[in-house]
């Protein structure tokens, strides 16, 4: 049977950066990669995995990073490409960056607290995440280990736990299944929680009956599909979700819907 599918976690870099950004993110993690980090790259794998639409997520790693990835951002109008914004937490003018994001139809931010060198819960992060709140963006954090770098990780699950309390009006999506390598610590302290899960770089690493049994926990409403393209075979990732063990109005859930629901215009 067919179904519509949204990947809500992948990455792509300008064409003429791609090449050189890929090859150092493969060296510091000393990984593979299954496409080449361009948008036509990721759209054809699209069509070869039946995925309809994919969100697209930057990072900017350094302050000054942050106005161009967003110009980069609100200039990519390509079908079946919904893409992201970033703000750096060291960039001084963020609350315009948030302004003019949201004038441009932009419906989130990705943040990588690792890379970006802040914990989630620090206090100089509220504010900002209290104006997202106000303007309605989506907050999409990587959360939990990251394979590439060594600890402290900056968003563990008790710590992604004290933003919620802190600003329960944010909407939030915990990647990698709540914190990659952390799901012990995602039962304790996120499971229930009103929070998103992705599954990005998940369906590999824990056993189908666990995933289903904390994703039915959580609340199949709150998770979505999400691959972490490049860096995952899109294709597979979708045989490994329809291989879990999920009924069909949970994974259609799940594939679509919760994200549908979502990205709707605040």
């Amino acid at each position: 049977m067919a179904r519509t599918i949204i990947d809500f976690h992948t990455h792509i870099f300008p064409d003429h950066l791609a090449g050189r950004a890929m090859q150092q993110l493969i060296d510091g993690a000393d990984g593979e990669a299954f496409l080449n980090g361009t948008a036509s790259d990721l759209l054809a794998s699209m069509k070869r995995a039946g995925i309809e639409r994919s969100v697209t997520l930057p990072v900017s790693t350094r302050p000054a990073q942050t106005p161009t990835i967003n110009t980069f951002a609100l200039g990519l109008r390509q079908p079946g490409l919904i893409q992201f914004g970033s703000l750096h937490p060291d960039y001084p003018d963020w609350d315009a960056e948030i302004a003019r994001l949201v004038a441009g139809g932009i419906r989130g931010v990705k943040f990588h607290p690792d890379y970006q060198s802040f914990f989630v819960d620090e206090e100089r992060m509220f504010p900002l995440y209290e104006k997202m709140a106000e303007a309605g963006l989506i907050a999409l954090f990587h959360a939990g280990v990251d394979i590439g770098l060594a600890p402290p990780y900056h968003a563990p699950p008790d710590r992604m736990a004290r933003v919620l309390e802190r600003v329960p009006d944010l909407v939030v999506v915990a990647a990698h299944f709540g914190g990659f390598r952390m799901w012990e610590e995602v039962e304790r302290h996120l499971v229930g929680r009103p929070l998103y899960f992705d599954t990005s770089y998940t369906l590999s690493y824990l056993p189908s009956a666990e995933f289903v049994r904390l994703a039915r926990r959580h609340g199949i409403e709150r998770v979505l599909f999400g691959t972490d393209s490049p860096w995952a075979d899109q294709g597979r990732e979708v045989e490994l979700m329809n291989a879990t063990g999920l009924n069909d109005g949970e994974l259609d859930a799940v594939f679509h819907q919760n994200a549908e629901r979502l990205l709707k215009p605040a």
